[in-house]
């Protein structure tokens, strides 16, 4: 049996299945992509309404402002 991992907006008070399915093989792909090239687990998804959804990792890759100049 597959855990289930459930991806909920926490300012939601009665956030409920909807039933309601979207196939997104890419997604799927990509998660099992990183988590077999990493030590690290997708723990959460980021969707702010564009097309590209943010994979929220632990423990994360790169750290926020890394990088930045």
């Amino acid at each position: 049996m597959n855990a289930e991992r459930v991806m909920i907006d926490i300012k939601v008070n009665h956030a409920q299945r909807s039933g309601y399915f979207v196939r997104c093989h890419g997604l799927k792909q990509s998660i099992e992509k990183i988590e077999s090239l990493q030590d690290t687990r997708v723990v959460g998804l980021v969707y702010d309404g564009g097309n590209s959804i943010e994979l929220i990792l632990d423990p994360p890759l790169i750290k926020i402002g890394e990088g930045e100049e």
